[in-house]
């Protein structure tokens, strides 16, 4: 199964997290006693399958989910391989039990207050201690703690938790309602919508105990959060304020301590008194020179490791450590002559925003290791991207996540949970909604990665643009209940917890705000632009619809051989297999993918051909986007294509698959990425070459443009001296393709535009000068030579042809490669690294290469 590990899961307690407060250790004014270990479960409901016995206990693994204890105990097999998804669909129709024995010492039972916490339970669930009910929860995305003070008892206790299907719960809720909520089956649940299935994930309705759970007691003070809020920055001082949130039952003195770890740097020592009740400490600070804090490619992401401690008069004591980025940040969406912008001032800059789109890692969210979001964070880094977008139909991440992209210089656009749908107006929904909102902003908001928040995803374009209230048959009176309830939601709630809880930070109601049918979508925030793959326009359309801020737009390609081997086995390889069809959840998806090879006059007929060329076609059009993007900034100021990464092996729109295999989309935007980007755009009879810079200061160097043959030799079109100025984009030339090449020749030649700086650094971008399909290629005889390198092996290419798009994969096993998809010229060697654990004869026999051929 790929990326479902059979290993218990290992809990990280981050520094950030919301109290990082160690195990019972005496003089602590919080104490908490892990639950994680012992669980088991069972079916709640009968299952008529002869493999699972609905009394039997079987173990669990606490965070875990339903689907990966089954599979751990045997009792299903793979869900992502082959069409296994279809048959596994009873699991999510079913109720589950989980339960739990364990003991609390003397020192608990005489605490003053004592709550059972659970950081995350997926969904609809009943807590039990000792056979009493503690209470029920309905969403996912909040921590939810219980008093069981008066229901622990001395010797063995015992916890239960009951879930709902979310399925089932959905039937009866949509029954009761009166009326439709266009969306999906997630409409009514506070639960991931991906789960449900989407249009590049599979239906799994998951249920389980997702995040660590304990027991947490304490008698005089519990400390709640601190924020920190960065006033002003001037040259000298970054003044700053951290506001302590504590809870006390009595009056007494304490003392405040910030400071840095590491230097012994001491900010500030103050003395508080702390009142009865649940009160809020401001303790400003001053930090000397500061270093700011700059997103990747514009400087160092500097983080301050920042503690804060409180010391009573009792000798009781509580620590949280925060690395914090000093830095101002600034959204711009006000109207201006043409439309309304949207744009990111960092640090008083304007930065232009290059990324993608994140979902989940995984359908099931407890099967992420940290090092799994380590590798989806430094490939966001090695492809220079500066912004990831966390979408609203997935989770709010874990603290990993935005640690990561805090500690990495990667900002953060971050969608609250809510996509494609209408959601329930009522009061019971509105206020879940608004806990959840305020439980999610206190835990994200002091990570420096953090850019604005968003409500939803494409819900304001779906009540206008795709005709619900047709379809669902709603009738005037219910259509005005359910657009109310959207406006509570959108633009109260969310809008009024972020100016209290996060003041200063941007909030945007919805992405897009204009449907991408509509000429506002072009001039107004941000657009997500779907003509291009579901409107089956060519890709060159890319050129015309340049907006302000671009948050979606994509095409879909194959993912490596080695990911299809996790759900195919190799005599399944036709096109287009029962295994293939069930790996893509677009209801047209491998349609529309020939449709746009057949664009570019090109016909596979494999399934190693289909895959290399549905990637080399999607790196185009995306190519094509980004720069003519980003060769229109300032107008355009933002970049964020759908999408980055898979939850399953799939065909979709991601740059990397599952396993985190390159395809050519993702080699194609690191180098369009880059701070300096060469773009060179071939459309009809036109070449226009702009040089783009993303950098602070100007940039000196020379340009060149060459015309070469596929035999490898060249014509130089163009040399001379220029300066790039600083956030900048600037046409370098513009002239008829026939004025530099036949027509004849067009066929067998590239134009490639090289930027090299004062510095030594080159800049480069190459195009062809007709359709992929209709150029003059001969088959290539391609020389391989492979040795022993640290963490796997150099592989040199060499050729007596031209070969373009060249690929290197390995036929079962995952890879990483310093480079691929490139063309490789006549009597110029290549060199190109390969991350692999294979040992040698392994790797000779797996590393295939493929070029296009026609």
């Amino acid at each position: 199964m790929s990326r479902v590990r059979l290993i218990s899961a290992i809990i990280l307690i981050s520094l950030i997290s919301a109290l990082s407060i160690g195990g019972c250790k005496e003089g602590e004014v919080v104490r908490r006693l892990s639950l994680t270990d012992g669980w088991m479960f069972r079916a709640d409901s009968l299952v008529s399958r002869a493999d699972i016995d609905s009394d039997k206990w079987y173990r669990a693994d606490v965070p875990g989910t339903v689907h990966t204890d089954l599979l751990k105990n045997g009792l299903i097999p793979d869900p992502f391989y082959g069409c296994n998804e279809k048959d596994l669909q009873w699991i999510g129709e079913t109720n589950w039990r989980y339960r739990k024995s364990f003991s609390v010492a003397d020192e608990t039972f005489a605490s003053a207050n004592i709550n059972l916490v659970f950081e995350g339970l997926d969904t609809y669930a009943q807590i039990f201690l000792n056979g009493k009910e503690l209470g029920s929860t309905n969403n996912m995305f909040l921590k939810w703690e219980f008093n069981c003070k008066e229901l622990l008892k001395p010797g063995e206790n015992v916890v239960e938790v009951l879930f709902e299907s979310a399925l089932n719960r959905f039937i009866r809720d949509s029954t009761s309602y009166g009326y439709p909520v266009p969306g999906g089956r997630w409409v009514f649940a506070r639960k991931a919508a991906y789960h449900f299935g989407w249009d590049w994930g599979p239906r799994f309705i998951t249920a389980g105990i997702t995040s660590p759970v304990y027991i947490e007691s304490w008698d005089n003070i519990k400390p709640i959060d601190v924020q920190l809020y960065t006033k002003s920055i001037d040259s000298s001082k970054a003044h700053i304020t951290a506001t302590l949130e504590i809870t006390s039952t009595l009056t007494q003195n304490a003392t405040v301590t910030i400071g840095e770890k590491g230097s012994g740097k001491e900010y500030i020592s103050r003395d508080i008194t702390l009142s009865p009740g649940e009160r809020f400490y401001d303790i400003p600070f001053t930090i000397d020179n500061p270093k700011l804090w700059w997103s990747s490619g514009l400087g160092e992401a500097h983080i301050y490791e920042l503690y804060f401690e409180l010391k009573t008069a009792s000798n009781e004591g509580w620590r949280e450590d925060i690395p914090y980025g000093v830095r101002t940040i600034e959204v711009i969406n006000r109207e201006d002559s043409i439309g309304k912008p949207l744009y990111i001032k960092l640090n008083g800059v304007p930065v232009y925003m290059k990324g993608a789109n994140y979902i989940p890692q995984h359908s099931f969210i407890t099967e992420v290791s940290d090092n799994e979001y380590r590798e989806v964070i430094n490939t966001a880094v090695n492809s220079n991207m500066n912004m990831i977008r966390v979408w609203g139909g997935g989770v709010y991440e874990k603290e990993i996540f935005y640690e990561l992209c805090s500690r990495s210089g990667i900002l953060v656009w971050q969608d609250f949970m809510f996509a494609c749908a209408m959601y329930p107006p009522d009061d019971l929904f509105a206020e879940s909604v608004r806990r959840e909102a305020r439980y999610q902003i206190k835990r994200l908001r002091n990570y420096p990665a953090l850019a604005m928040w968003c409500g939803n995803n494409e819900s304001d374009e779906g009540w206008h643009n795709w005709q619900w209230q047709k379809s669902h048959k709603i009738a005037p009176a219910d259509s005005a209940k359910l657009w109310n309830g959207y406006l509570r939601i959108f633009h109260d709630i969310l809008p009024t917890a972020v100016a209290e809880l996060d003041p200063g930070r941007f909030y945007l109601p919805s992405s897009p705000m204009f449907g991408w049918g509509r000429k506002e979508s072009m001039t107004h925030s941000s657009s997500h632009y779907w003509g291009v793959w579901w409107g089956l326009e060519p890709v060159e359309k890319y050129l015309q619809k340049v907006p302000r801020f671009m948050s979606e737009f994509g095409l879909q390609a194959m993912p490596a051989i080695s990911t299809v081997r996790e759900f195919q086995p190799q005599q399944a390889d036709t096109l287009f297999s029962d295994e293939l069809r069930s790996h893509q959840k677009h209801p047209t998806g491998y349609q529309n993918i020939l449709a746009y090879l057949a664009m570019d006059s090109l016909h596979p007929k494999t399934l190693e051909s289909f895959i290399h060329n549905s990637q080399i076609i999607q790196a185009k059009g995306i190519g094509l986007a980004i720069e003519a993007q980003r060769r229109s900034r300032p107008y355009c100021m933002g970049t964020l294509y759908w999408q980055l990464n898979d939850c399953w092996p799939v065909t979709s729109w991601s740059g990397t698959d599952v396993n985190n295999n390159w395809k050519a989309l993702q080699y194609t935007v690191r180098n369009l990425y880059r701070d300096i980007l060469v773009s060179v755009i071939v459309e009809r009879d036109s070449c226009t070459i702009y040089l783009v810079s993303d950098r602070l200061t100007d940039t000196k160097g020379i340009a060149t443009v060459d015309l070469r043959n596929f035999t490898g030799s060249s014509q130089n079109i163009i040399e001379r001296e220029f300066t790039i100025g600083a956030n900048s984009s600037v046409k370098l030339i513009s002239l008829p393709v026939s004025s530099f090449v036949h027509e004849q020749e067009r066929a067998s030649s590239v134009i490639e535009a090289n930027f090299r700086t004062s510095e030594g650094t080159l800049y480069t971008n190459t195009k062809f000068l007709t359709k992929y399909g209709s150029l003059a290629l001969e088959r290539a005889d391609i020389d391989m030579k492979i040795i022993k390198a640290r963490d796997g092996y150099k592989i040199t290419l060499i050729t007596t042809r031209f070969a373009p798009f060249v690929q290197l994969y390995l036929s079962e096993s995952h890879a990483r490669f310093s480079d691929n998809f490139f063309h490789l010229w006549p009597d110029h060697p290549v060199e190109i690294l390969c991350k692999s654990d294979l040992d040698l004869n392994s790797f000779k026999n797996q590393i295939k290469i493929f070029y296009l051929i026609l």
